[in-house]
């Protein structure tokens, strides 16, 4: 009996056909309302967008207060008047995300029991007062970068900072800390509480007395003859140093001599002493805004600690340009490179414990400083064209013991990577496998170390960096 039944088959084309046909019939539906709901998160995900750069950029800080804002901005945008709701989460990091969801009513699929569909759209952006990125430019300005390698580092750092610029990241500071012999932090900072410094002064001195016989008259005068005076030979040029690097100099053309001759001649008459007294000049001493640095190990930390001051060195012009601290204003930054000059011998721990102190949280610096600074990715970028010519002596930079100069960069470094701060190093146009090798093994990776034998090379080397942080962080 069974058999026959499954042998039946007459009706089973128009059973197949049906379910077929609602197949086609779901699919189609559902085809047709998942594009309009697409299209439908497309107009919401603008309304999202909006809202959150609205918040992020409306100087709030509290969860609260930045829902309110992004909720004025999706009504203010709705302009279907949608039944929307807007739901806003603050990151530990200082990101805004921001929910917008609605219903899309479906035309089809409300046969098949599916009347709604939920449509939802997501944006995030940093909060303006954020700091997810800190990038600090130790530039070595010594006399060896003087001409064209200066304006070659100029021309490549300006590239990096608009590179970054036209990301248009609100949350990314930069510092330029120029670096020599000394490091200028700026005469605005004189009064600080981490600083050693006097107030300029005038020193003056007494008047200086001597009895003297003035000439009174002249007895005995007669001609005199004069020898001649012989050729002399030129000499050839020296060897100068300027920062380390070799330049011609001195020598003389030599003169062709002159003939014997006579002169009249007197000897002259004294009268009666006489007290003769003069007022010497004053010395000016100031503050050119050069900074040295501390007696024992506290040279190779950053931070200020009551009674460990940073000198301020009176009379001391060898250092260069002021110090930009941590700022988003990338004209500012710019202007800072622009102006940079070059002179002067190279001590690199200098420019790194500044570049480091620009980065830090704590005193001397505190730009770093922030609600997000334990979050913030902290970048700092060397660039140097030479060795270590001078080293540290007492509270100055006057020795000449390059060994302890590169100890002292070393140290430095490794408690710069500790700190978990990257280091990109760029040597630039170096040949001493020495110095090559400290300036590598201060970066926080082989793949941060460039080695630039040339202005291209150190206009890419910046170019590669500014490419690195935008992979990196830089994200909106």
């Amino acid at each position: 009996m069974f058999k026959k039944y499954l042998k039946d088959t007459s009706g089973n084309m128009a059973a197949i056909f049906a379910v077929s046909a609602m197949a086609l019939l779901i699919g189609v539906g559902a085809a047709t309302d998942f594009s309009s709901a697409s299209k439908l998160r497309s107009s919401y995900q603008s309304i999202a967008d909006t809202a959150t750069l609205a918040a992020a950029r409306s100087g709030k800080t509290t969860q609260a207060d930045l829902l309110a804002v992004a909720q004025e901005f999706v009504a203010a945008h709705n302009v279907t008047g949608d039944t929307l709701t807007t739901s806003l989460t603050l990151t530990p990091q200082g990101r805004v995300q921001v929910n917008v969801t609605g219903d899309y009513d479906t035309m089809i699929m409300g046969m098949f029991g599916m009347s709604h569909m939920g449509v939802t759209a997501t944006a995030e952006a940093p909060l303006t007062t954020a700091e997810p990125v800190n990038v600090a430019l130790v530039l070595d300005v010594t006399g060896s970068m003087s001409g064209a390698k200066l304006a070659s580092l100029k021309t490549a750092a300006i590239d990096l900072i608009e590179t970054l610029e036209a990301f248009e990241n609100d949350a990314l500071k930069i510092s330029v800390v120029p670096f020599a012999r000394y490091v200028n932090v700026g005469l605005s900072r004189r009064s600080e509480v981490w600083l050693d410094v006097m107030p300029d002064w005038t020193e003056t001195y007494a008047d200086n007395c001597s009895m003297v016989a003035p000439v009174i008259g002249q007895t005995n005068c007669r001609w005199e003859t004069y020898p001649a005076t012989p050729p002399t030979p030129p000499t050839p040029p020296g060897t100068c140093y300027n920062d380390g690097v070799p330049y011609s100099c001195g020598g003389s053309a030599g003169s062709p001599g002159s003939p014997g001759g006579t002169t009249w001649v007197c000897d002259p008459v004294y009268g009666p002493e006489e007290e003769v007294c003069y007022t010497p000049g004053s010395s000016n001493h100031k503050w050119h805004g050069c900074v040295g640095s501390r007696l024992g190990q506290w040279h190779e930390n950053v931070e200020y600690v009551a009674g460990k001051k940073i000198p301020g060195l009176m009379n001391e012009t060898r250092c260069s340009e002021e110090i930009l601290p941590l700022t988003n204003d990338l004209n500012s930054v710019k202007a800072s490179i622009s102006a940079l000059t070059a002179g002067g011998n190279t001590y690199i721990p200098a420019g790194l414990s500044w570049g480091w102190r620009t980065l830090d949280v704590r005193a001397p610096l505190t730009e770093a400083n922030g609600p997000y600074a334990s979050s913030t990715q902290n970048v700092l970028i060397l660039m140097t064209d030479g060795a270590n010519t001078i080293s540290k002596t007492g509270l100055t930079h006057e020795g000449n013991n390059v060994a302890d100069a590169n100890n002292v960069t070393e140290v430095l470094c490794d408690k710069i990577s500790a700190a978990e701060i990257d280091v990109y190093t760029i040597a630039y146009d170096i040949t001493d496998t020495t110095t090559i090798n400290l300036i590598k093994n201060c970066a926080s990776a082989p793949a941060m170390f460039y080695d630039a034998s040339n202005s291209a090379a150190l206009q890419q080397a910046f170019h590669d960096i500014g490419q690195n942080l935008l992979k990196l962080r830089l994200t909106r």
